[in-house]
């Protein structure tokens, strides 16, 4: 408890107290001395009462008695038998907890104090479609019933306000009632009421993708809700046209039924639902209508280093709603004007050397400076040679600056190389002497802790190095190819087997096999054993040298063991050949091994189903940068699909292929297309508009809906337009029009804001413009109250949250809740008067009556 003063000034005025007692000193009257004093402390206590009375004291204290106001939904939607077991958890609370100050507040589209639980009952039992003075039941305005129930509230208790509700709003704004209570410490008791149970079927909602593109086939959700078992006929219609249908047999509860439509034209669109179920009892709920807003398409340049796999992706785009172009090696844009028309650039497995430093610094300065999206997928061509005929790929360039990750490995790779050499009698002479020289200078490239082998054959075998270190033994090695000499036939089988036999335990990372013949050997299971080889993560590569050399089963080999195959004229160009297939053991640009895709960031991804994601069988060997968001990753942590924004655009990098070779299962996979035409989405360029329109629809209140347009006006360099007068024109269904000049509010932005009728569909546009881009729908939905869904416990839960309150309280609840205590304040000033009066009729008998004398 504690006193406070209104006017703490007013207390100066105790100074002239003193006055009393001087005046008694200086008066001329003859009572005895005691009544004189009598007289002066009743005058000063009258004079103190009366300047404490104009201080204007407070006494406040703090009061633990509870004001609990039910706040029960008697809506349509709400289900007589929930309204019964409202009014009988009201007598349980009041029994329970005894509150000082007790009302209950029935409310739809308006509110009324209900007497007692009684009336509440009488509520229950009346015909939902009945005439009804006291409450209009055909909405539920949540924040009008709240409204009511703060009203009801007595001042100076504890405030309790349990609300009964689904929590199926059809008008107001009951956030913004529970942001209210919560700022003046009212908390609120949720109870949920069950819906009403009749034999019908509805149209929950109708769910579209965030973006629609011209042209594009896409799927809309129709959720039906329904009271029963039944078969419906679901439709979407545009006016008078059925995109699709679908026959469907309905559960109790909710199903989604899934239909594909597609839109010709960009622009706002008015999509009705419909359905048609025999027996149904209740015509109100069968349709809705909501605006699907198309765009337009997207372009996308995709350059593939192989056309002829470029159409699964191209596909894939093409039905997310992307005008593609498809482009070989060579077609990569020189300059970033050339480049201006495309949205997207992807660059599918391209080599070094089909992209010219030009075009490079063209595509960085495209991205950004004009805000273009790049994506980059990889291949076993990636790191194919440089532009200078050097290795590395796309190592320290322009598109390795301006994307996500480094294209190099993580760590320097184990590497096993086996050089398979034909020693027979045909490659006496040069041709031998050149192949010893080509095989010391692929070991020259490998480093000391790598393993070699050599192999020679002609009708027999021989390991004139078995597989070992190069580290010291670099100069035996040499050695040893020098003294290698021809003879005998030509046999490979056995030399390439041996070489399987000595990898298959070998403990490297990179497992590789060169195997050169200048001739023709017997028959066998060659396709078989290179196979096997495969199996056990090796590669073979071969070189055939000369006309006489078994091209055709050479070419096979490499092509059954995921290498390369070489066909020589001229000896000459062995050693070279060597080298590059030692230098790509060395650091492989590529693991091809199956990986399980590890899902690290959704992001753009969050609509995709990543969970039925199948397994890719290779990836391009990047390492991300620190700043990059991966999303995607093998099991080892090496990124697959990695993104960053690069100035005004954006890039990504998809280490895997797009195509039929590491992505086999994928562009098979059901996700093949939204994956990809999500990650296009995320990357594409974000052109602005010279006008853009923007739709914010308001809470209904009392049957009119508050809706604000926005306009942004910008001049063909995106900088923004200002000192505009925008005239927005707002045209209903029913004829009502008006016209509504935009003000500005910021820097090309300007707002408007009507009231329309909230019954009433509303086409809403731009005055002078004819863009349907530039207009937007507002569709009602009067059939709200009429869908007998669950309770929507999400928005419940969350009132009861935000102000303090409990999910189906207790008395316990409410009492933890009380423990704070609420402050009563009680003003003093009206005693202090009439004890002045009372004073003052003292002081006026001690006037006339003397106290003291006999």
């Amino acid at each position: 408890m504690s006193l406070s003063l209104t006017t703490p000034s007013a207390l100066w005025f105790l100074l002239l107290l003193p006055l009393v007692w001087v005046g008694l000193r200086f008066a001329r009257t003859n009572f005895n001395p005691r009544q004189r004093l009598l007289q002066a402390a009743v005058r000063a206590l009258l004079l103190a009462a009366l300047i404490f009375a104009v201080a204007r004291p407070v006494l406040s204290s703090r009061s633990t008695r509870q004001s609990v106001v039910f706040a029960v939904d008697v809506s349509h939607s709400v289900s007589s038998r929930a309204i019964e077991a409202a009014a009988t958890r009201i007598d349980e609370l009041v029994n329970e907890l005894r509150p000082a100050h007790s009302r209950i507040v029935a409310f739809g589209l308006d509110a009324a104090v209900v007497d007692t639980t009684a009336g509440l009952r009488d509520l229950a039992a009346a015909d939902p479609g009945a005439e009804m003075s006291l409450v209009d039941r055909s909405g539920s305005d949540l924040e009008r019933g709240l409204a009511e129930a703060r009203a009801e509230l007595a001042p100076g208790h504890l405030p309790r306000i349990v609300l009964f509700s689904d929590g199926r709003q059809t008008q107001g704004d009951v956030e913004a009632a529970a942001t209210r209570a919560a700022a003046e410490e009212i908390p609120i008791f949720v109870e949920p009421m069950s819906p009403r149970e009749i034999a019908d079927s509805w149209i929950e909602s109708v769910e579209l993708p965030d973006r629609l593109t011209a042209g594009t086939l896409t799927t809309a959700t129709v959720v039906v809700g329904s009271g029963r078992e039944t078969a419906a006929r679901i439709e979407l219609r545009e006016g008078t046209e059925v995109l699709g249908h679908q026959d469907v047999a309905l559960a109790r509860g909710e199903t989604r039924v899934p239909i594909d439509v597609s839109f010709d034209d960009a622009g706002p669109h008015a999509v009705e639902a419909s359905l048609v179920a025999p027996g149904d009892t209740l015509e109100a709920n069968n349709r809705l209508a909501r605006e699907a807003f198309v765009g337009a398409r997207s372009r996308v340049l995709y350059v593939e280093g192989t056309p002829a796999s470029a159409r699964y992706l191209q596909g894939a785009l093409g039905q997310a709603g992307f005008d593609v172009e498809v482009r070989g090696p060579s077609g990569v844009p020189a300059t970033r004007e050339a480049l201006d028309p495309w949205d997207v650039v992807i660059l599918s497995d391209l080599p070094r050397t089909a992209i010219s430093d030009q075009a490079m610094a063209g595509l960085s300065e495209w991205v950004e400076q004009a805000g273009g999206g790049l994506l980059v997928a990889g291949g076993e061509s990636v790191f194919g040679e440089g532009s200078e005929g050097g290795p590395g790929g796309y190592r320290n360039t322009e598109l390795e600056r301006i994307t996500p990750v480094t294209f190099e490995r993580k760590d320097e790779p184990e590497v096993a190389l086996i050089i398979v050499l034909d020693r027979s009698w045909s490659m006496a002479g040069q041709v031998m002497e050149l192949c010893k020289s080509a095989a010391q200078a692929a070991i020259d490239v490998l480093t000391d802790d790598q393993l070699v082998g050599v192999i020679t054959f002609n009708d027999g075998l021989n390991w004139d190095v078995t597989l070992r270190n190069v580290g010291r033994n670099r100069d035996m090695i040499r050695d040893a190819v020098s003294a290698i000499q021809p003879a005998g036939h030509t046999l490979i089988f056995p030399a390439i087997e041996q070489a399987y036999l000595a990898l298959k335990d070998a403990r490297a990372r990179a497992k590789h096999v060169v195997l050169l013949s200048d001739g023709r050997s017997y028959p066998d299971d060659y396709e078989g054993l290179v196979k096997k080889m495969v199996d056990a993560k090796m590669t073979v590569s071969s070189i055939a040298v000369g006309p006489a050399a078994d091209v055709e089963l050479l070419t096979n080999i490499a092509k059954w063991g995921k290498g390369r195959s070489y066909v020589v004229e001229d000896a000459r160009e062995v050693p070279q050949i060597f080298v590059k297939e030692a230098k790509n053991a060395t650091t492989p640009a590529f693991d091809e091994k199956a990986m399980t895709p590890v899902v690290k960031a959704k992001s753009f991804l969050e609509h995709v189903d990543l969970s039925r994601m199948p397994a890719l069988k290779g990836r391009t060997a990047t390492v991300a940068k620190d700043a990059a968001l991966e999303l995607l990753a093998t099991e080892d942590g090496d990124p697959i699909l990695t993104f960053w924004p690069a100035g005004l655009g954006r890039t990504a990098v998809f280490a895997s292929d797009v195509k039929d070779r590491w992505a086999a299962d994928w562009v098979t996979w059901k996700g093949y297309g939204p994956f990809f035409a999500s990650v296009v989405h995320a990357l594409e360029r974000q052109r602005q508009p010279a006008v853009s329109l923007g739709v914010v629809e308001g809470a209904v209140r009392g049957g009119g809906r508050p809706v604000t347009v926005t306009v942004e006006a910008r001049d063909e360099n995106g900088n923004y337009r200002d000192l505009l007068t925008p005239v927005v024109q707002v045209r209903a269904a029913g004829g009502a029009s008006a016209d509504v000049p935009a003000r500005q509010l910021a820097p090309g932005r300007y707002e408007a804001s009507v009231t329309a009728d909230a019954s009433q569909l509303l086409r809403i546009s731009l005055e002078g413009q004819d863009d349907p881009a530039l207009s937007r729908l507002v569709i009602p939905d009067t059939s709200r109250e009429y869908r007998f869904g669950a309770p929507d416990e999400a928005r419940l839960r969350a009132v009861a949250d935000l102000t303090g309150g409990a999910w189906q309280p207790d008395a316990a609840a409410f009492n933890a809740a009380a423990a704070a205590g609420r402050t009563a304040r009680r003003a003093l000033w009206p005693g202090l008067v009439f004890f002045a009066l009372g004073l003052w009729l003292a002081d006026i008998l001690l006037r006339r009556v003397r106290v003291f004398e006999t």
